[in-house]
């Protein structure tokens, strides 16, 4: 009687959550190192550090001088920390426009160049993945009193449209015409989506 009674439980839905790199799957998060992404010749240690060369990504001299601080940062923590600090002030105006669409390339190009980071992400099957940072409202999410989780999850959102992506052997959707409007340069090249 006991084994029925087990065998009619149900169970509780699987689900992926990170908070550090150093969690189980810590390495979906873009402060994740180990996972180099190369674009136009350049190293980039971590998806964080391109992803943050977003914000001065216009032709001048002082957004390629803020890019090369920020790639110069060992941590994608650190990078975001110090590289805010000093040039919040010069970064785009427009760069909420785009952020988003920046996003969904930024962690395609850490997919498409790293194998072990494809491998975590399939692993995940079709559970739900959550980054898991309180008071982020859009990029995480975290448990309110009841454990129902908050925000908007958009780094969560995007890691399962690139699973779903790598399963369909297809790029995953992000709005190329607004990249390309938006006139993105890194270390001084335009890139082309």
């Amino acid at each position: 009687m006991e084994r029925e009674n087990q065998s009619n439980e149900t169970s509780t839905p699987r689900i992926i959550t990170y908070s550090r790199p150093s969690d189980e799957y810590g390495a979906l998060g873009n402060m994740a190192g180990g996972m180099p992404i190369m674009i136009n010749g350049h190293k980039v240690n971590a998806s964080e550090h391109l992803y943050l060369c977003g914000y001065w990504s216009l032709d001048t001299d002082l957004h390629r001088q803020a890019q090369e601080y920020c790639l110069a940062q060992k941590s994608g923590a650190y990078a975001k920390r110090c590289t805010k600090s000093r040039y919040i002030k010069q970064s785009r105006p427009d760069f909420s426009d785009f952020k988003h669409d920046w996003m969904i390339w930024v962690v395609w190009q850490k997919a498409q160049q790293n194998k072990s980071f494809q491998d975590l992400l399939l692993s995940t099957g079709d559970a739900p993945i959550y980054e898991v940072i309180e008071r982020d409202a859009v990029w995480a999410a975290w448990p309110d009193a009841n454990g129902v989780m908050q925000g908007a999850n958009g780094m969560g959102e995007i890691l399962m449209m690139i699973r779903d992506s790598l399963r369909k052997k297809t790029e995953p959707k992000f709005d190329k015409d607004l990249l390309n409007k938006s006139g993105i340069y890194f270390l001084g090249e335009k890139l082309f989506f």
